[in-house]
């Protein structure tokens, strides 16, 4: 039977500290004196003490109690120490559990007997017990070194499962490294992943990799504490993840790196994840962009080469900044929203209805553009297929807070080909081909071709010389008449602007205007308009004095008109040319007031102090001509000469809409000036209509100075050739309504 001696003999040891590795120890032997002395003097040295006279019951204890040592003796009746020794480490380690084999025979055979079958240590009969309380320190601290080491490895394995970094190793000596479960698990690799350099680098993009390599070769050569980079890494499921990794060097006592052990972390969410949209942001497209090119030009380069399969689509809301202006920017944002459902919709759509192409990978590029990916089964028909179920989704009303909004999209898309080496080559492709639909028609879809690179290319070049085209005294003004119906006279005039380019010749407006508007330059611009027009006409008022000066008309652009200075600039500019401002007019298109109603009608109101004319320009071909025409200070609507040129004696729709036009001006208290006059029956038809003002080829194209001059000079003769003698009834400038043209003709 058990006698549990530290409960005996307690208050031998109850006074004494128990020494620094003092621990729970069984003495196994079936002499009772043996038993008995061994364990008082282990008492006595601090430990905690259990006896077992026997083999089984020292089996039994060892279920029951965790020992940290055991002295077994080797020959007993019944069951002899080998025998408990080999059941004992059937179940359990010796680094679990040492044990001391104690023996009478000391020969070398028992003794590695004992060894081979498990036993830690041994020591002879009769018992030195300075050597065995040595020898039981030694195994107890080896055990407690080993626990340790088994409880940092199980607390390491613990953290690094939990944990949603993945953690590595990498001895740089045999240049072996160990990736945790977790570091595999993040790139989908579990299973036959080499622990090797090789192994790692290689999931990553060319340019990433070297960068790494470039930080982890300047971080072992001692210039920063800590390595930390970020780089990019392809999953087992082709798609890309954004890695962040932190780690430290182990040097030996020369100071050379002999380890690297870091962490790895996925950043994918928070580096490529839009946070309004939800959706991928642009690095997300150019990391796949990235991946899909290099494997393009790795396939270009063997023997079976094929074209890429991927294409982009750019996607941009018309007119969002109306939007956010005119409803707020969380309305914006709202709509931004919807819109990125709306296209996850069409994505989803088109993949089911084309199972040999991969799900679309969408982006928000930022503001209102966004950018779709196609890959697999990739071609024109294909990509036209998608660019219109998007723009099918995006036709269906959306309502923002109870208000109704109609969105329209100006898409662009380009096919990946083999000149593709980089991401931006195809998404500026792409981003051209958008822009094409915003020139060329609003709302359309426009797949790229190289004649547009052309294009783009001029339109750069412009946008860069047209910023010194004033001051290099290269712009131009033209002036086209404004005329009497009624009377065929000259009333007024129209300034044009022209740049006679260096290399390209004279351009007309519609090859540098809405460049100029883009890029801010028409603000100048217009300016120069403004300045040099008031000059010349004030000339002509002095050489040609009538009854009612010559009035000038200018253009304001929306970018103009947006000015916070415009007012003050144009008041400037009358007193410095001492223009009369009765005698000057602005038109405006109804896209400049647009965007900020209750703006514009303060800016309107403003120029209508300085005493100048507001004519609203285009009217017909915009959204709400009728409240601005109710609410906003206009003298004049120019009908648009879609109208005009539509008029055909035959069609009697056509004339009923202008003669509507000119009713509605009429009760407004608005005059009608009619633009595109080209044919006789045009003018004599509006005539008849009651539109008493006009211009257009019939009368003269735009004309330089010194040819307007002319006109002029041709107006006054024969306006005094009519006249009889005795006669000063009309004014000087006054002709019989015949064309300009003939009267230059005549001249």
């Amino acid at each position: 039977m058990a006698v549990p001696v530290t409960n005996v003999r307690a208050a031998e040891s109850n006074n004494k500290p128990a020494p620094e590795n003092a621990g729970v120890l069984l003495v196994v032997d079936d002499e009772p004196l043996n038993l008995d002395m061994l364990s008082r003097r282990l008492t006595r040295t601090g430990f905690t003490v259990h006896v077992a006279s026997s083999g089984a019951e020292a089996l039994k204890l060892i279920r029951e109690i965790a020992f940290d040592l055991v002295l077994l003796d080797q020959m007993m009746p019944e069951m002899s120490g080998t025998e408990v020794l080999k059941a004992l480490r059937g179940n359990v380690a010796t680094q679990m559990l040492p044990v001391i084999m104690v023996t009478a025979v000391a020969s070398s055979d028992k003794i590695s007997e004992a060894l081979e079958d498990g036993a830690s240590d041994y020591i002879t009969k009769p018992v030195d017990y300075k050597v065995a309380l040595a020898r039981i320190r030694t195994q107890l601290t080896r055990k407690r070194a080993e626990t340790a080491l088994v409880r940092s490895e199980e607390r390491y394995a613990l953290a690094s499962k939990a944990s949603r970094d993945g953690l590595w190793d990498w001895d740089l000596r045999t240049d072996r490294i160990y990736f945790s479960e977790r570091w595999k698990e993040m790139l989908g690799c579990e299973q036959g992943f080499e622990n090797t350099k090789d192994a790692w680098f290689s999931r990553m993009i060319a340019s990433d990799r070297s960068a790494v390599e470039q930080a982890i070769e300047e971080y072992l050569a001692g210039g920063l504490d800590v390595l930390k980079c970020d780089y990019r890494m392809r999953h087992t499921d082709g798609t890309a993840r954004w890695m962040s990794c932190h780690a430290i060097a182990l040097r030996d006592s020369a100071g050379v790196p002999i380890r690297l052990t870091g962490s790895q972390s996925d950043i994918t969410e928070e580096k490529t994840r839009d946070a309004l949209t939800e959706l991928p942001n642009r690095l997300r497209l150019i990391t796949e962009l990235e991946w899909a090119i290099e494997n393009a030009q790795e396939n270009y380069a063997s023997a079976e080469a094929v074209e890429p399969k991927f294409a982009v689509l750019f996607l941009d809301l018309n007119h969002f900044k109306s939007i956010n202006d005119t409803l707020g920017h969380l309305i914006g944002d709202k709509l931004l929203i919807l819109i990125a459902a709306r296209l996850e919709m069409a994505a989803t759509r088109w993949s089911m209805q084309d199972s040999d192409s991969r799900a679309p990978l969408l982006a928000r590029m930022g503001g209102d553009e966004f950018a779709v990916m196609l890959q697999g089964v990739i071609n024109e028909a294909t990509v036209m297929n998608f660019a219109r179920e998007v723009r099918d989704r995006m036709q269906e009303v959306f309502v923002l807070e109870g208000i109704p909004v109609h969105c329209a999209f100006s898409i662009g898309a380009a096919i990946a080909n083999k000149d593709h080496l980089s991401p931006e080559d195809i998404l500026r492709e792409a981003d051209i081909a958008m822009y094409t639909t915003k020139v060329e028609s609003l709302g359309n879809i426009v797949l790229f071709n190289p004649r547009m690179r052309d294009v783009a290319t001029q339109q750069f070049e412009l946008e860069n010389e047209i910023r010194s085209a004033a001051a290099n005294g290269q712009l131009r003004l033209v002036y086209q008449p404004k005329v009497d119906l009624n009377t065929g006279t000259t009333y007024g005039l129209e300034a044009l602007v022209r740049w006679e380019h260096p290399t390209r010749g004279l351009l007309q407006p519609g090859m540098f205007i809405a460049i100029a508007e883009r890029t801010g330059t028409i603000v100048d611009i217009g300016k120069w308009v403004l300045r040099e027009a008031c000059k010349q006409v004030l000339r002509w008022h002095e050489e040609f004095p009538g009854e009612k000066p010559l009035s000038l008309s200018v253009n304001l652009s929306p970018r103009e008109f947006r000015r916070k200075d415009l007012v003050e600039s144009i008041r400037m500019t009358l007193e410095e040319t001492a223009f009369p401002p009765a005698s000057l007019h602005f038109e405006l298109t109804e896209t400049a007031l647009f965007e900020d109603f209750t703006t514009a009608r303060r800016t309107l109101d403003a120029l209508k102090q300085l005493g100048v004319g507001l004519d609203l320009d285009d009217f017909g071909t915009g959204y709400s001509s009728l409240k601005y025409l109710r609410e906003l200070p206009f003298d004049s609507l120019k009908i648009d000469r879609y109208f005009v040129s539509s008029l055909d004696p035959k069609q009697k729709s056509s004339s009923e809409l202008v003669g509507a036009i000119l009713s509605m001006a009429d009760v407004l208290g608005l005059d009608v000036i009619a633009e595109g006059i080209e044919t006789e029956s045009h003018r004599s038809t509006l005539s008849l209509l009651g539109c008493r003002f006009g211009q257009g080829y019939l009368f003269a194209k735009p004309l330089d100075p010194q040819s307007f001059r002319t006109l002029l000079v041709a107006e006054q003769d024969s306006a005094a050739r009519s006249l009889p003698q005795d006669s000063q009834a009309l004014p000087a400038n006054h002709v019989s309504p015949i064309t300009l043209s003939a009267l230059m003709e005549r001249a």
